[in-house]
């Protein structure tokens, strides 16, 4: 009996002893797995993180083909910067430029009819206002001092009743009704596309690149070839014609087009929008700039101011004497209207006053109402590899009448 007890107390303490090993693999198996589903996790995070500081979400493990829904799910930088800001998020637009040319691509066959539709009505009525437009075919058939005049009285210097626009700044009514409609309509659908585009320059954060060729840009075809025509009948030959002394040939044979907005509505804070624009010079040798706005859009403020003209340096006496007035030396200001455009050297020193949060006078109940928006297209011109000539020519190194027209249909050369 003894030996019996003590064989079953044996084995009884053997099949505890079995019952904590057990007990004791199993809790080492939760342990592991447990261990396993917090890496995963980790892991995870890591992925959507990284995603995230590059700027995406999925744009590159979707299972869709279509590069237009890949692109609207890349996850857009925010331009911040107001001073020198041409490279920021560079690495962003360089990683998913290709992805997002071919997404505009896309959008472009998807809105092939109402482009059609919008291409053909202008086609009919016409983008330029119509007097100037039949001077300028008369110039390019038969370019003459006669012929050239009759141009150049399109651009005045003048406002009428005795106030002058600033010594070297022209401006005109280029745009018709139907021409600013049709820019804004092409501009209005394309900011609907969802595509992230990139900011127009180093200084203005809100506004588009239009180009065929940038990381970024909006290549739209029918605005391209809007902004192409604009410079080959507009602002190559009048800009040859209004500066004969500082523009030849070779400087204008290049373009970056873009376009610009400034806000003065009291809806978002000023520090998310531009209102204002510091005194500068533009990287061009002559610039074009149009305003957009609807007749119905109305803002207060926001005039282009201009200090001295430049002289054969570049430089103008207000570059030293920033306290001058903006009215010597030549200097002043310009506003805008739907269609006006101003043309002037790239070297003329400038900016833009700030847009005001809110008109001067008052509507019907006695209530002041928000201020309003500005948006501009704007045309640089410059030469082979982004050259910007400021020595002038002299007299006998100008371009003749015939060379200023003829030389002037070139759309973008073939220049890299």
């Amino acid at each position: 009996m003894i030996g019996n007890s003590h064989s079953d107390g044996a084995k009884s303490n053997r099949g505890a002893a079995d019952h904590l090993l057990i007990m004791s693999y199993k809790l080492a198996v939760t342990a592991n797995f447990m261990f396993l589903i917090v890496c995963s996790l980790l892991l995870a995070c890591t992925v959507a993180y990284a995603q995230q500081s590059s700027g995406i979400t999925d744009a590159c493990n979707t299972s869709t083909d279509s590069p237009l829904e890949r692109a609207r799910l890349l996850r857009m930088p925010q331009a911040i910067d107001t001073q020198n800001a041409e490279f920021e998020n560079d690495s962003f637009w360089n990683e998913h430029g290709s992805l997002i040319q071919e997404a505009w691509k896309e959008w472009e066959i998807e809105h092939a009819t109402t482009l059609s539709n919008l291409n053909d009505d202008v086609k009919e009525q016409g983008w330029m206002e119509t007097s100037l437009a039949k001077a300028i075919d008369v110039a390019f058939t038969n370019p003459s001092e006669e012929t050239e005049a009759a141009v150049k009285s399109f651009w005045t210097n003048n406002k009428g009743t005795n106030k002058f626009l600033p010594k070297g700044v022209y401006a005109t009514q280029l745009l018709s009704p139907r021409g600013v409609s049709y820019l804004r309509n092409l501009f209005d659908l394309a900011s609907t596309s969802g595509i992230p585009t990139r900011r127009p320059n180093g200084m203005n954060r809100y506004g588009v690149i239009l180009d065929s060729n940038v990381h970024g840009a909006v290549p739209v075809q029918p605005l391209v070839e809007a902004v192409e025509e604009i410079i080959d009948r507009i602002v190559r030959p009048v800009g040859r014609m209004l500066f004969q002394d500082r523009i030849g040939c070779e400087d204008d044979l290049d373009y970056y087009a873009f376009t610009i907005s400034y806000d003065g509505t009291s809806a978002s804070s000023t520090q998310s929008k531009d209102m204002e624009l510091k005194e500068h010079r533009d990287a061009s040798v002559v610039t074009l700039n149009i305003n957009l706005n609807l007749p119905e859009e109305e803002y207060g403020g926001s005039d282009v101011f201009f200090r001295g003209y430049p002289a054969a340096d570049g430089w103008s006496s207000s570059d030293f004497f920033a306290e001058n007035s903006r009215d010597e030396d030549g200097g002043g200001t310009v506003s805008f209207s739907p269609g006006t455009a101003i043309i002037h050297l790239g070297a003329h020193r400038h900016g833009s006053l700030p847009i005001t949060t809110a008109h001067s006078d008052s509507n019907s109940e006695g209530k002041q109402t928000s201020g309003g928006k500005r948006f501009n297209l704007v045309i640089w011109m410059f030469g082979k590899n982004g050259d910007v000539r400021i020595a002038p020519y002299s007299e006998e190194e100008q371009l003749t009448i015939k060379e200023r027209w003829h030389g002037a249909i070139k759309g973008r050369m073939n220049i890299i």
